[in-house]
């Protein structure tokens, strides 16, 4: 399935191809299976990547993989609907549970989000919250009795939404890591460059015949449990010996994690990534065998890699500054733009004197024109010039850099203006 979505998109990128099949693959079996923990196979996702590199084909590859499977009512497996608020969602998950929500530019949604005077989309952010690996989501009911809406267990809603990184790092905000609601995504990256048009895009395809035949069957068997009442018990996808001891040292690996930090962030990162791992593992013991899923070793060893390079790209962030927008946060971002000056020369519309780079200096200026528009300074509560100011007093205090004196700027470089020069690195 993701080989196919990969050859028929116009931009073909590997990480879009999978994101999409994973996601496609828990909004249909998310209901109808368990891992043997007993929770649902439903899972959250985020696509990130740079404008133009191709996130489009899972508006595409998606739809087109299921309606490959030729069964009626499957295209309600996946909607592609911007629900406006949570009860709408809320609403749409009672009549007719266990589905993927599938959105574009989902980072403005995420910004939303992250404003708490935004009440449709605190509800919304509450809603996804109370769905996620819940055995029941409760009814609506209104004084009107004709429009009460039951409560239904197991909703298993699955999400995929795509963004930009600068928008998805913009929404990071300490709120939104440390109450939970980010670490219940898989986030999937690609930071590469746009790919050549693939010429064989448009060429109409298929899944070879095994492979198109065992798809619609299984659409077929997870059509059964789309009713909110009065569908079958589900399948569990139980580990073999080999991949249940993989899944045991991975959790405890997790656990000690979690216990070896304060910070509720990444505590919270490492705190469901084994749940992650089993959910991820489950789909592809359901897809290599529906009718009896049996989670072996490849299964874990593929779905914790996957989730690995999530935990990777979270901790880079985090180190380079990206993420949260306290003192910490702007003080590792600084430490990285001025390392990043030391090893790389900045472009000529900087007009950085090259002479002061080369003796470790970094001007004031330069700091300023990279840190402006960058959250944690921007969202200051005074300002990103006091940001920069408090966030450079901070480090010459705990020893990182120091202010070159005036004098020895005029006499040694004929520079006027504050400049800094970096001490040492983290």
């Amino acid at each position: 399935m993701a080989r196919l979505i990969f050859e028929t998109s116009y931009s073909p990128v590997p990480e879009v191809a999978i994101a999409a099949t994973i996601a496609l693959l828990a909004g249909v079996c998310g209901r109808a299976y368990r891992t043997h923990t007993g929770v649902d196979l439903a899972l959250y996702m985020i696509l990130v990547a740079r404008s133009g590199t191709g996130k489009d084909a899972i508006h595409k590859g998606i739809p087109r993989v299921l309606k490959m499977a030729e069964r009626p009512m499957a295209d309600r497996f996946v909607r592609s609907v911007d629900f406006v608020s949570g009860q709408a969602l809320q609403k749409e998950l009672l009549r007719e549970p266990g589905f993927l929500n599938l959105q574009g530019e989902f980072g403005k949604k995420l910004k939303q989000m992250s404003n708490p005077t935004n009440a449709p989309m605190q509800a919304f952010r509450t809603l996804m919250l109370n769905a996620y690996a819940r055995e029941h989501l409760e009814g609506m009911f209104y004084s009107n009795a004709e429009n009460n809406l039951l409560g239904v267990d197991w909703p298993a809603l699955s999400f995929l939404g795509e963004t930009t990184p600068g928008t998805f790092l913009q929404c990071l905000t300490a709120d939104m890591m440390e109450d939970g609601f980010m670490s219940r995504f898989l986030v999937i990256s690609y930071d590469g460059d746009k790919p050549y048009p693939n010429p064989n895009h448009g060429r109409a395809v298929q899944l070879p015949g095994d492979d198109l035949g065992h798809w619609g069957n299984l659409v077929d068997h997870a059509l059964r449990y789309q009713w909110p009442v009065n569908t079958p018990a589900p399948l569990i996808a139980t580990p073999n010996e080999d991949a249940l001891e993989r899944l045991t040292a991975f959790e405890r690996e997790c656990i000690a994690n979690v216990n070896a930090t304060e910070e509720d962030a990444e505590r919270q990162v490492w705190n469901r990534a084994h749940l992650k791992v089993l959910k991820i593992a489950s789909l592809l013991a359901v897809a290599d065998h529906f009718l009896k899923p049996v989670i072996k070793i490849q299964h874990v060893a593929w779905a914790r890699s996957l989730v690995a390079r999530d935990i990777a790209m979270f901790e880079a962030r985090k180190r380079a500054g990206d993420i949260g927008s306290g003192d910490d946060a702007r003080e590792r971002k600084l430490l990285q733009i001025m390392g990043d000056y030391l090893l790389h020369p900045p472009g000529a519309g900087h007009k950085v004197p090259e002479d002061l780079r080369v003796r470790l200096i970094i001007p004031r200026f330069y700091l300023q024109r990279r840190t402006a528009s960058l959250p944690a300074f921007h969202n200051h509560r005074l300002g990103p010039t006091k940001a920069l100011d408090e966030a450079m007093r901070s480090l010459a205090d705990s020893g990182y850099v120091r202010e070159v004196l005036r004098h020895e700027l005029i006499e040694r470089h004929s520079f006027h203006g504050k400049a800094y020069r970096l001490l040492r690195g983290e």
